[in-house]
């Protein structure tokens, strides 16, 4: 028996659970596969390393069209790929509209293998809930025979948009959850000073792209806004890139230090600056299910997190972990609540975000992905 995910490309943040999964499906006995529509995708700033991915994987050849930020994948060999491999099962991830994805979904293998859409969708994130392109993804919904979904508020809207049951594999964003534990108390000093990061006040970070999607400007914005008794000396640090980048620097420049802009940086890198950290902020405005959190809530950190983010009740809510912000357009008020929580509430938050993001752990994620596959097996 074969599992086949076919996606866009490759990314770090999903190599770690494609490589467990891989040593998973191997343990069952299944063969398991990767197929790439393109090594990159503008906008996205990973280089591909395939000497740092364990899981048997392609790159497929193809032309990749890019309009008005939507970016296409056409790959012709796919079909002929996959009847080389003859899934048993077939996952496809990515954007349900681009053309390798619905020629792949086609059912016109022999024998069929099950077609399940990787779907983290939700109503809240939808971008268009009528009109041509609604009818089309609830055409195409309808041809799947089950969808992977994080959450229930996913499954939900993957069912709505099929119009009748389907069969789901609870699937969430994984993390290698021993990489970003922070393994002392001492290493958060020792970051900070990595950084260059004096004095007393606590350091709030955002790791995301730097969009206007991620509310990258209405943060710092809000964070300037504060007076200086409710800032009482802490900083707030970005990373990631993006085409807000040179406008969120302008304002880092006027603000004395208090706001800096990290840039893209490699995930250890990533890593030591979460360590340094005091509490982890998203104020995205729209995220189905934002990996970023999860990675925070491994290293310890309370997080502050958009409503509109689809996993926020999983990592903030349900485990009282953080604080939510309740409308990303002005977020004062969440900054105003975890830069006043005293030192023993964020550290007791610290904490239960770190045994909630235990079940995030990639090795647990696939293991219990092949159980609700294969649940014979």
């Amino acid at each position: 028996m074969s599992l086949v995910v076919l996606t866009n490309i490759p990314t770090p943040y999903r190599t770690a659970f494609f490589d467990a999964l891989a040593e998973a499906a191997a343990c069952a006995g299944k063969r398991f596969h990767v197929l790439y529509c393109a090594k990159t995708e503008p906008g996205r700033h990973w280089p591909y390393d395939p000497s740092k991915m364990k899981h048997a994987h392609m790159v497929l050849r193809g032309f990749h069209p890019s309009l008005t930020g939507i970016h296409a994948h056409l790959n012709p060999g796919v079909l002929a790929e996959l009847n080389l491999l003859k899934p048993d099962t077939l996952i496809l991830a990515g954007s349900w509209n681009t053309p390798t994805m619905l020629v792949a979904g086609l059912n016109i293998y022999s024998p069929p293998p099950r077609r399940f859409f990787w779907s983290e969708g939700h109503a809240d994130a939808a971008l268009h809930k009528s009109g041509l392109i609604a009818w089309l993804r609830r055409r195409v919904y309808r041809t799947f025979d089950g969808f992977a979904v994080p959450n229930a508020r996913s499954a939900e809207w993957a069912v709505a948009q099929a119009g009748s049951p389907r069969q789901l594999v609870t699937l969430p964003n994984a993390i290698d959850a021993k990489f970003f534990a922070r393994p002392s108390a001492a290493s958060r000093e020792e970051a900070r000073r990595h950084l260059g990061l004096e004095g007393e006040g606590r350091v709030l970070v955002q790791v995301s792209a730097l969009t206007a999607r991620k509310g990258v400007l209405e943060l710092a914005n809000a964070f300037q806004g504060l007076p200086a008794a409710a800032r009482r000396g802490a900083k707030l640090l970005f990373v990631g890139e993006g085409d807000q980048r040179s406008l969120l620097e302008a304002l880092a420049a006027g603000s004395d230090g208090a706001v800096r802009v990290l840039g893209q940086l490699p995930p250890e890198e990533v890593r030591r600056v979460l360590w340094a950290a005091d509490a982890f902020v998203l104020n995205t405005k729209l995220d189905p299910n934002p990996l970023s959190a999860i990675e925070a809530s491994a290293a310890g950190l309370p997080v502050v997190l958009s409503a509109v983010a689809g996993n926020c009740h999983e990592i903030v809510e349900a485990p009282n972990a953080g604080f939510i912000i309740r409308d990303p357009a002005d977020p004062q008020e969440a900054l105003r609540a975890v830069l006043s929580a005293s030192d023993e509430e964020l550290a007791a938050m610290g904490a239960r975000a770190t045994t909630n993001a235990q079940r995030f752990d990639a090795m647990s994620v696939a293991r219990s992905l092949i159980k609700q596959l294969y649940p014979a097996g």
